[in-house]
């Protein structure tokens, strides 16, 4: 194992497709969406005894020569490689709602550990595969801080129908609120609009397991509205939570 400041670091293998296209940096992620982000932040604050090489599902084999391996997407993953990969007892941090498969299956009942977004997304996960998760929202801080607010609604996420942009029209409209919508921008914009609106609102068609941007527009000071389709964060405080994520991903190493 390579040194790292004084101490020996563990080589991790992170199998994942969730990552920038064309020739963005991947610890820089611009514009892509909370699953990419999730991953790029995870990576650039790994402790300093871990030494993360990303792996792509083309180069899985790849993966197996690593101490431990980390995956957070097994959408382009054939089953062969489930299964082989099943014996290495991977951390499985999967990012969205999986689509059920019997490799799949053997996949996280091997996890050491299983690992889904939040509460919500796991419930959703063991109702097709029997297998229990552990949770993580992810490592989000957010450098923003609420401004004064104006009477209004803000949507913002990928313009896909799951993320439920007309339904958030049809709910501002019926609450009497101008309703600014924001798609394919920068992350700073979403951070300045989340700042000055007093609504968030995501009423997505289908689960989405614990969305980043509701926790963005929560430390924005946002109310948000939402439905029974969006995963949610522990409860307790914010800033509180959100500060236990990381550790304890990186616990399960």
């Amino acid at each position: 194992m390579a040194s790292v400041s004084g101490t020996v670091a563990v080589k991790v293998a992170w199998l994942t497709h969730h990552v920038p296209q064309g020739d963005a940096d991947w610890l820089l992620p611009g514009g892509v969406g909370g699953a990419e982000m999730t991953d790029a932040t995870m990576i650039s604050n790994a402790p300093a005894s871990v030494s993360v090489t990303v792996v792509l599902p083309d180069q899985w084999e790849q993966a197996l020569e690593f101490d431990r391996v980390v995956i957070t997407g097994t959408d382009l993953l054939p089953d062969n490689a489930l299964r082989r990969l099943a014996e290495c007892r991977p951390i499985v941090w999967v990012h969205h709602k999986q689509m059920p498969s019997a490799a799949r299956q053997v996949l996280f009942s091997a996890a050491d550990p299983f690992v889904t977004m939040s509460e919500a997304h796991s419930w959703v996960e063991a109702a097709w595969s029997g297998v229990v998760s552990q949770w993580c929202h992810g490592d989000i801080s957010v450098d923003v801080e609420p401004q004064e607010k104006q009477h209004a609604a803000l949507w913002s996420a990928r313009n896909h129908p799951q993320k439920g942009l007309l339904a958030a029209r049809l709910w501002s409209r019926s609450m009497n609120l101008p309703l600014t919508e924001l798609s394919g921008v920068e992350r700073s914009e979403v951070l300045a609009a989340m700042a000055v609106h007093e609504w968030f609102v995501f009423l997505p068609q289908d689960f989405d397991s614990c969305p980043r941007t509701l926790i963005e527009a929560e430390f924005a000071g946002c109310t948000i509205h939402t439905n029974d389709k969006a995963g949610r964060r522990d409860p307790g405080p914010i800033d509180e939570v959100m500060a236990a994520q990381a550790p304890k991903f990186w616990g399960w190493l």
